[in-house]
């Protein structure tokens, strides 16, 4: 894997951070049909690369971190409406 490569059109926004992995949502170059995806950054991948979720996951995901200790709960509510609309 490039160390280069970078699933998402643009800066994908933060969700949730603890201590070494991030995940994040943004449209990503590979599911163009999708209207966002997730992804999980973690310091063992190399960087700007993710491990983008199955869009079947995104709402439970979603709903498991919301009120979690690290969460961004108004950008996680965003994307569950997204979701739900």
């Amino acid at each position: 894997m490039s160390e280069k490569y970078a699933p998402f059109e643009v800066e994908p926004t933060l969700l949730y951070e603890k201590d070494t992995y991030q995940i994040v949502a943004g449209k990503a170059y590979t599911n163009k049909d999708e209207k966002f995806c997730i992804g999980l950054k973690s310091n063992g991948f190399p960087t700007n690369s993710y491990l983008i979720f199955p869009p079947q996951l995104n709402l439970d995901l979603l709903r498991n971190l919301l009120g979690q200790n690290g969460a961004k709960n108004d950008e996680i509510i965003k994307y569950i409406k997204i979701i739900t609309e």
